[in-house]
């Protein structure tokens, strides 16, 4: 009775088919192994006559035809698929060095507009530099103007010399001019 118990791949060489389509034509009619040895499932080559009468139907040998693929036809699909995933890959590469570069010129760009701040940062200091001088200046002839004994004050030398105080300078002035007077005094 051994002889009569198949596997699905027994049953789809002795019917001329592929195992999956056994395995289809199991599941949908519900058939149920009559033995089972570990995995294997064995099953009654006579359980199989309407898929024996379905594969031998001439509209079923024609589906099979359609359906059925070689192994030349899958070879070439997947080299189709290998030649379509090298241009998807060459193209991610070629995107990628696109935006390697595009972030170099940034990177560049904003180097020099760094090194043009620094510049100009520089140049600032300068004028603030200049301008601090041209204040102490105009801060030293203004002095000059209101009272030709501060010059002496303002000059470097004058942080050795004592200063006079300012009463005793209006002692000495003899050109003292009468003190100035705000918005608010001139109703007095």
């Amino acid at each position: 009775m051994n002889e009569d118990l198949l596997t699905k791949s027994g049953i789809a060489d002795a019917l001329g088919t592929n195992p999956m389509r056994v395995t289809r034509f199991i599941d949908r009619n519900k058939i149920n192994a009559v033995k089972k040895e570990g995995k294997r499932e064995l099953f009654k080559l006579t359980q199989f006559n309407a898929l024996k009468d379905e594969l031998n139907a001439p509209d079923a040998k024609k589906d099979a035809q359609s359906h059925s693929f070689s192994k030349d036809d899958y070879i070439l699909t997947l080299k189709q698929q290998l030649k379509d995933q090298k241009e998807q890959y060459e193209q991610v590469l070629e995107s990628k060095d696109e935006t390697i570069d595009s972030l170099k010129e940034t990177i560049k760009t904003s180097q020099h507009a760094y090194d043009d701040m620094k510049d100009q940062l520089a140049v600032k200091d300068e004028q603030i530099s200049s301008l601090t001088k041209l204040t102490n200046n105009a801060q030293t002839l203004n002095l000059v103007d209101k009272d030709p004994k501060r010059l002496k004050a303002a000059q470097p030398d004058a942080e050795k010399k004592p200063d006079t105080s300012s009463s005793s300078v209006e002692t000495n002035d003899s050109t003292k001019k009468p003190p100035k007077k705000h918005w608010w005094q001139f109703g007095k």
